[in-house]
C-alpha cells in the first residue's frame, strides 16, 4: 500500500462520505485545522482505499478506510503511523473506527475536550434584559480592546474581521452595560452545523451572563435553520458550567492518544 499526498479537492467526496458516516458532526476545532493541514490518499494497485488528515504538527485529525476495506484498517492505520511520523491523535469519541483502532494498539490517551451535542432543559430562564447586537468592522475595536482573554474566542484581529463579515458574531448588552460577545460559525458549508462561542467580560462573570448569551446564540441558530453545539477544553470548568447551565449536556469526549 501507499500513501500519496495529495490535495483537499481530491479527497472531498471522501470527506463527504466520512462526515456523512459519525453520528454527531464534526468539531469546529479540528474544522478549523484542515485548511492548513496535508491530505493523504492510500492506494492499492491504483484503487483509493480512504485518506487521512495530519495537521502541521504531526498531529492525525481525520482517518476513514472505505467500508469495503474496514478489516484492513489496523494494517492501514499503522502504516499511516509509521509512514507519515504521527506524533498524537484527536479522535472524537463518536468517530468508532479510528476510535477503534487506537484501542486496538493500546495507545496512551487523555481527554482533553467535551463536545456537547444534546439539549435537554435550561438550568436558568431567558432574561429578557439581555440584548443582542450583530456586530460589525466598528465593532473590531471595541471587541480587540478587551483584556487578552478575549482572545480565547478571537485568535487574531484579522480571525475577528473574518468571522464578523461571513460569519455571525454580536455584541451583548444588560441594562446598556457591555457584557460579553459570542459568535455563530458554520461548522461546515455544506450541512447546517454550527458552534456557538462565548466570551464574558470578566467583571461580569459568575453571574450567569455566559449561560444567557448561549441561550440567545441558540436561539438565533435554530431560527436560521441551523444546528447548534458547542464545545469546551476538559479543564475550563466554568464554561462547562456556563453551557450545562443553558441546557446542553455531553456524551462526548475529544481524545488525545499519544504515539509512544
Amino acid at each position: 500500500m501507499k500513501i500519496v499526498k495529495t490535495s483537499i479537492d481530491k479527497i472531498k467526496k471522501y470527506r463527504t462520505d466520512y462526515l456523512n458516516s459519525l453520528p454527531e458532526f464534526q468539531e469546529l476545532f479540528i474544522e478549523l485545522m484542515i485548511c492548513k493541514s496535508d491530505y493523504y490518499i492510500f492506494q492499492v494497485d491504483n484503487h483509493e482505499r480512504g485518506y487521512a488528515i495530519r495537521n502541521n504538527e504531526g498531529v492525525l485529525i481525520e482517518f476513514y478506510v472505505l467500508d469495503k476495506y474496514i478489516p484492513d484498517s489496523n494494517e492501514i492505520f499503522r502504516k499511516v503511523l509509521e509512514d507519515l511520523s504521527i506524533t498524537d491523535i484527536y479522535c472524537k469519541s463518536f468517530d468508532s473506527l479510528l476510535l477503534s483502532n487506537c484501542l486496538s494498539n493500546n495507545l496512551q490517551y487523555s481527554i482533553v475536550g467535551i463536545l456537547y451535542r444534546d439539549y435537554v432543559e435550561p438550568l436558568i430562564k431567558k432574561d429578557p434584559t439581555m440584548k443582542m447586537k450583530r456586530a460589525d468592522l466598528l465593532s473590531v475595536e471595541l471587541l480587540l480592546g478587551q483584556d487578552e482573554s478575549i482572545k480565547e474566542l478571537f485568535e487574531t484581529e484579522q480571525q475577528l474581521i473574518d468571522f464578523i463579515q461571513n460569519e455571525n458574531v454580536f455584541e451583548f448588552y444588560k441594562n446598556e452595560e457591555f457584557v460579553g460577545c459570542g459568535m455563530v460559525i458554520r461548522t461546515h458549508p455544506d450541512w447546517s452545523f454550527c458552534d456557538l462561542g462565548v466570551w464574558v467580560n470578566p467583571s461580569k462573570r459568575g453571574k450567569a451572563i455566559g449561560s444567557q448569551i448561549i441561550l440567545n446564540l441558540r436561539e438565533f441558530s435554530i431560527n436560521n435553520n441551523l444546528e447548534p453545539c458547542c464545545g469546551c477544553a476538559i479543564e475550563n470548568q466554568a464554561s462547562q458550567k456556563t453551557i450545562e447551565k443553558s441546557g446542553f449536556v455531553s456524551r462526548y469526549k475529544m481524545i488525545n492518544f499519544k504515539i509512544k
